[in-house]
């Protein structure tokens, strides 16, 4: 794929994923883990055929690594800034919030600084583009693994309390974090 096409995907990418991250949903949800396999897969299909029978140097491996790296980091952090809430039916819930979305923007500005260092290192022009799948899955995986791993509290047969030991609620108007 071209350079353009990689990037324009991204960004469709991530515009999504930034619609369906503001919005309440269950936290029990199974596509996501779907998409970040879909992402995955492609994205090494992506990178396959942009280096093609190039070769790849060891700088090129390491600053590819650290995109990945990086994006990993900031899906953790950006974990941290999702809400979570037991609904009164029991349910977990999740929603994404301000810092949520502008992390996002970060993640998506930090792989394309990293993509110019990569193309540079490797002498292949669409190497740092063709990454953006993979990197995408890196961090929406990280981020949904932790986002699952505060929500267990709070599914049925859980404590009903957050990791930070206090309770969550939700009334039909908002949600909240009660005293433990």
């Amino acid at each position: 794929m071209s350079n353009l096409a990689n990037i324009a995907i991204g960004l469709i990418v991530v515009g999504l994923l930034l619609v369906r991250q503001l919005q309440p949903r269950p936290a029990k949800e199974t596509s996501s883990i779907r998409l970040v396999l879909i992402l995955g897969a492609v994205g090494v299909v992506e990178i396959s055929k942009a280096v093609g029978s190039h070769h790849l140097t060891s700088a090129s491996v390491a600053w590819l690594t650290v995109s990945m790296i990086a994006g990993a980091g900031l899906g953790a952090i950006r974990a941290g800034t999702v809400r979570i809430w037991r609904a009164q039916d029991g349910s977990a819930w999740r929603q994404g919030t301000i810092f949520t979305a502008a992390l996002w923007l970060v993640s998506v500005a930090a792989h394309f600084a990293l993509d110019a260092v990569i193309d540079e290192s490797s002498r292949i022009a669409v190497l740092g583009t063709s990454s953006i799948l993979l990197y995408l899955a890196v961090t929406l995986g990280v981020q949904r693994e932790i986002v699952r791993r505060r929500t267990a509290p709070l599914s049925p047969g859980g404590t009903g309390k957050l990791p930070s030991g206090r309770e969550a609620t939700c009334v039909p108007f908002g949600c909240h974090q009660g005293q433990s």
